[in-house]
Protein backbone atom coordinates (compact mmCIF):
# COMPACT_ATOMS: atom_id res chain seq x y z
CA UNK A 1 0.00 0.00 0.00
CA UNK A 2 1.32 3.57 -1.22
CA UNK A 3 0.71 6.56 0.22
CA UNK A 4 1.31 10.34 -0.57
CA UNK A 5 1.41 13.37 2.30
CA UNK A 6 -0.84 15.98 0.85
CA UNK A 7 0.86 19.61 0.88
CA UNK A 8 -2.29 22.06 2.08
CA UNK A 9 -3.66 19.38 5.13
CA UNK A 10 -0.42 17.16 5.89
CA UNK A 11 -2.79 13.90 5.67
CA UNK A 12 -1.43 11.05 4.22
CA UNK A 13 -4.08 9.59 1.69
CA UNK A 14 -3.80 6.55 0.10
CA UNK A 15 -2.37 6.42 -3.60
CA UNK A 16 -5.47 4.25 -5.81
CA UNK A 17 -4.07 1.50 -7.62
CA UNK A 18 -4.67 3.43 -11.15
CA UNK A 19 -1.80 5.65 -10.12
CA UNK A 20 0.24 2.78 -8.85
CA UNK A 21 0.11 0.16 -11.41
CA UNK A 22 0.11 3.01 -14.69
CA UNK A 23 3.62 4.49 -15.32
CA UNK A 24 4.14 7.41 -17.81
CA UNK A 25 6.29 5.47 -19.88
CA UNK A 26 3.89 2.53 -20.63
CA UNK A 27 0.86 5.20 -21.09
CA UNK A 28 3.12 7.28 -23.70
CA UNK A 29 3.68 4.19 -25.46
CA UNK A 30 0.08 3.53 -26.73
CA UNK A 31 -0.73 7.77 -27.26
CA UNK A 32 0.24 10.07 -29.71
CA UNK A 33 0.69 13.76 -30.18
CA UNK A 34 -2.01 15.60 -32.76
CA UNK A 35 -1.92 18.77 -34.15
CA UNK A 36 -4.96 20.93 -33.58
CA UNK A 37 -6.02 24.44 -34.09
CA UNK A 38 -5.84 24.96 -30.50
CA UNK A 39 -2.64 23.39 -30.07
CA UNK A 40 -1.47 19.62 -29.07
CA UNK A 41 -3.41 16.93 -28.00
CA UNK A 42 -2.34 14.07 -26.82
CA UNK A 43 -4.11 11.09 -28.54
CA UNK A 44 -4.85 7.54 -26.69
CA UNK A 45 -5.90 5.06 -29.30
CA UNK A 46 -5.27 2.06 -27.01
CA UNK A 47 -8.79 -0.08 -26.51
CA UNK A 48 -7.15 -3.05 -25.28
CA UNK A 49 -7.44 -4.41 -21.55
CA UNK A 50 -7.77 -1.86 -18.99
CA UNK A 51 -8.28 0.95 -21.36
CA UNK A 52 -10.64 3.57 -18.97
CA UNK A 53 -7.40 2.76 -16.53
CA UNK A 54 -5.12 4.34 -19.56
CA UNK A 55 -8.04 7.25 -20.01
CA UNK A 56 -7.84 8.25 -16.72
CA UNK A 57 -3.92 8.28 -16.50
CA UNK A 58 -3.88 10.21 -19.62
CA UNK A 59 -6.78 12.70 -18.12
CA UNK A 60 -5.02 13.17 -14.96
CA UNK A 61 -1.61 13.54 -16.52
CA UNK A 62 -2.18 15.15 -19.68
CA UNK A 63 1.03 17.99 -19.17
CA UNK A 64 3.42 15.31 -18.17
CA UNK A 65 2.56 13.44 -20.87
CA UNK A 66 2.40 16.08 -23.58
CA UNK A 67 5.75 16.88 -22.56
CA UNK A 68 7.10 13.30 -22.14
CA UNK A 69 6.49 13.05 -26.07
CA UNK A 70 7.78 15.80 -27.11
CA UNK A 71 10.85 15.31 -25.30
CA UNK A 72 11.48 11.56 -25.37
CA UNK A 73 14.92 12.10 -24.20
CA UNK A 74 13.66 13.40 -20.87
CA UNK A 75 12.17 10.02 -20.01
CA UNK A 76 13.80 8.87 -17.08
CA UNK A 77 13.17 12.50 -15.64
CA UNK A 78 9.62 11.89 -15.76
CA UNK A 79 9.78 8.21 -14.41
CA UNK A 80 11.75 9.59 -11.31
CA UNK A 81 9.46 12.51 -10.77
CA UNK A 82 6.44 9.89 -11.08
CA UNK A 83 8.07 7.35 -8.61
CA UNK A 84 9.10 10.27 -6.35
CA UNK A 85 5.84 11.58 -6.25
CA UNK A 86 7.26 15.29 -7.06
CA UNK A 87 5.92 17.72 -9.65
CA UNK A 88 7.51 20.49 -11.15
CA UNK A 89 6.14 22.55 -8.42
CA UNK A 90 7.00 20.59 -5.58
CA UNK A 91 11.23 20.43 -6.78
CA UNK A 92 10.90 24.26 -7.50
CA UNK A 93 10.89 24.60 -3.31
CA UNK A 94 14.03 23.47 -3.25
CA UNK A 95 15.58 25.74 -5.21
CA UNK A 96 17.33 27.04 -2.17
CA UNK A 97 18.22 24.21 -0.60
CA UNK A 98 22.32 22.96 -0.40
CA UNK A 99 21.58 19.35 -1.40
CA UNK A 100 24.19 17.27 -2.61
CA UNK A 101 24.58 13.94 -4.62
CA UNK A 102 24.67 11.06 -2.15
CA UNK A 103 26.20 7.35 -2.94
CA UNK A 104 26.13 4.27 -0.56
CA UNK A 105 27.29 1.43 -0.95
CA UNK A 106 27.30 -2.23 0.39
CA UNK A 107 30.10 -3.99 -0.61
CA UNK A 108 28.75 -7.38 0.76
CA UNK A 109 25.63 -7.33 -1.34
CA UNK A 110 27.62 -4.87 -4.09
CA UNK A 111 24.12 -2.86 -4.19
CA UNK A 112 25.50 0.83 -5.08
CA UNK A 113 23.09 3.26 -4.39
CA UNK A 114 22.64 7.21 -5.51
CA UNK A 115 20.68 9.74 -4.50
CA UNK A 116 19.96 13.54 -3.56
CA UNK A 117 20.68 14.38 0.22
CA UNK A 118 20.72 17.16 2.25
CA UNK A 119 23.88 18.60 4.10
CA UNK A 120 23.43 15.83 6.95
CA UNK A 121 23.77 13.28 4.42
CA UNK A 122 19.40 13.24 4.82
CA UNK A 123 17.86 11.32 1.56
CA UNK A 124 15.66 13.58 0.02
CA UNK A 125 13.07 13.46 -2.51
CA UNK A 126 11.66 9.68 -1.63
CA UNK A 127 13.71 8.17 -4.66
CA UNK A 128 17.40 6.97 -5.54
CA UNK A 129 18.95 8.04 -9.06
CA UNK A 130 20.21 4.86 -9.48
CA UNK A 131 20.44 1.63 -7.42
CA UNK A 132 22.35 -1.25 -9.31
CA UNK A 133 24.17 -4.38 -8.29
CA UNK A 134 27.95 -4.13 -9.49
CA UNK A 135 28.54 -7.88 -9.65
CA UNK A 136 26.33 -8.32 -12.33
CA UNK A 137 27.48 -5.23 -14.68
CA UNK A 138 30.23 -5.01 -17.21
CA UNK A 139 32.60 -1.78 -16.62
CA UNK A 140 30.97 -0.12 -19.68
CA UNK A 141 27.64 -0.84 -18.17
CA UNK A 142 28.54 0.56 -15.00
CA UNK A 143 30.37 3.83 -16.78
CA UNK A 144 26.71 4.46 -18.61
CA UNK A 145 25.06 3.84 -15.43
CA UNK A 146 26.99 7.04 -14.08
CA UNK A 147 26.16 8.68 -16.99
CA UNK A 148 22.83 8.39 -17.35
CA UNK A 149 22.82 9.04 -13.21
CA UNK A 150 24.47 12.53 -13.82
CA UNK A 151 22.40 13.00 -16.83
CA UNK A 152 19.49 12.80 -14.60
CA UNK A 153 20.63 14.88 -11.52
CA UNK A 154 21.59 17.93 -13.79
CA UNK A 155 18.10 17.48 -15.07
CA UNK A 156 16.77 17.54 -11.41
CA UNK A 157 18.86 20.67 -10.52
CA UNK A 158 17.70 22.48 -13.92
CA UNK A 159 13.80 21.47 -12.54
CA UNK A 160 14.62 22.99 -9.23
CA UNK A 161 16.56 25.86 -10.21
CA UNK A 162 19.31 24.39 -7.50
CA UNK A 163 22.61 25.65 -8.64
CA UNK A 164 24.93 23.92 -6.06
CA UNK A 165 23.04 20.72 -7.42
CA UNK A 166 23.78 21.00 -10.92
CA UNK A 167 27.56 21.86 -10.22
CA UNK A 168 27.61 18.76 -7.88
CA UNK A 169 26.24 16.68 -11.03
CA UNK A 170 28.93 18.01 -13.34
CA UNK A 171 32.15 17.44 -11.29
CA UNK A 172 34.20 14.77 -12.35
CA UNK A 173 34.97 13.85 -8.92
CA UNK A 174 31.72 11.52 -8.68
CA UNK A 175 32.67 9.51 -11.59
CA UNK A 176 36.34 9.16 -10.54
CA UNK A 177 34.87 8.17 -6.93
CA UNK A 178 32.09 5.95 -8.08
CA UNK A 179 34.53 3.94 -11.15
CA UNK A 180 37.52 3.45 -7.89
CA UNK A 181 34.41 1.85 -5.79
CA UNK A 182 33.86 -0.58 -8.87
CA UNK A 183 37.20 -1.13 -9.28
CA UNK A 184 37.87 -2.02 -5.84
CA UNK A 185 35.34 -4.38 -5.08
CA UNK A 186 34.51 -5.72 -8.74
CA UNK A 187 36.92 -8.71 -8.87
CA UNK A 188 35.05 -11.03 -11.13
CA UNK A 189 36.58 -11.07 -14.83
CA UNK A 190 35.12 -8.40 -17.18
CA UNK A 191 33.01 -9.54 -19.64
CA UNK A 192 32.19 -7.40 -22.81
Amino acid sequence: MEFRQELETGLLRQIGNTESTLKIKEVASKCRLLKTENGLKVDLSYTGPNASKYLQYVEKHREELTNYLLHPDDADLYEWMETSHQTPLTLKKHEKEKLILYVNFDPDTMVLMTGIADENVTMKLGTPLMEICLKNMTRAEFKLAIYDMLLLADEIAIAMGNVELKKMANIEMVKTYLSEIYDKFNDSPIID
